[in-house]
C-alpha cells in the first residue's frame, strides 16, 4: 500500500506546501548534466565506471535552460531520508510528459539517504526554470527487507 504524503512529508526536509500531493511528493530540479564518455559495468561492481557528468544548469545559479532533444542526468533538489522499512519509486509529472520528455528511475531502497538523480530523456525540446518540479515520488511500506541500502550513492 502507497504511504500518503502526510507522511512521507516527513522523509524531507524544507519542502514547499506546494510539493505536497495527494499520495506522493513533487520533487525539484537542482543541477541538471550532460553525459559525456563511456560508463563501465560488471557483476560485482570492482569495475564500474560513470560517464563523466557535465554540468549545464544549476537552480542555485541560474534562472532557466532549454534543453534539446538527447538525455540528461538531473539531481534533485530535496534530501530525502528513506526509513527502513519503505521503498521509493519516482514517476514524471504528467506535465513533462505532456512537453515531450520524460525520467526514468530506479528503486529507492529501503535506509537510502540523499538527492538523487535520474535519466532525463527530452524528446522535445523544453524549457525548465530553476527549481521546477519534475517528478512525483511515492513510498511504500516493505516487510522482510534484506538490509538497508548502504551503496555509493547514499548521502550524495
Amino acid at each position: 500500500m502507497i504511504i500518503g504524503a502526510n507522511t512521507s512529508k516527513n522523509f524531507f526536509d524544507d519542502l514547499d506546501e506546494k510539493q505536497i500531493q495527494q499520495c506522493g511528493i513533487d520533487l525539484r530540479v537542482w543541477k541538471i548534466f550532460k553525459i559525456e564518455g563511456e560508463g563501465t559495468l560488471d557483476f560485482s561492481n570492482e569495475k564500474r565506471k560513470l560517464p563523466n557528468y557535465v554540468e549545464i544548469f544549476n537552480s542555485e545559479k541560474d534562472e532557466s535552460i532549454t534543453l534539446d532533444r538527447g538525455i540528461y542526468v538531473v539531481k534533485v533538489a530535496d534530501y530525502m531520508k528513506i526509513p527502513e522499512n519503505v521503498a521509493g519509486f519516482a514517476y514524471p509529472r504528467s506535465s513533462l510528459l505532456r512537453m515531450g520528455a520524460t525520467i526514468y528511475s530506479a528503486v529507492h531502497d529501503p535506509g537510502y539517504e540523499g538527492r538523487p538523480e535520474y535519466l532525463m530523456h527530452v524528446f522535445n525540446p523544453i524549457k525548465i526554470y530553476r527549481y521546477a518540479r519534475i517528478a512525483q515520488i511515492v513510498f511504500i511500506e516493505c516487510r522482510d527487507v534484506k538490509g538497508v541500502y548502504e551503496g555509493i550513492y547514499k548521502g550524495k
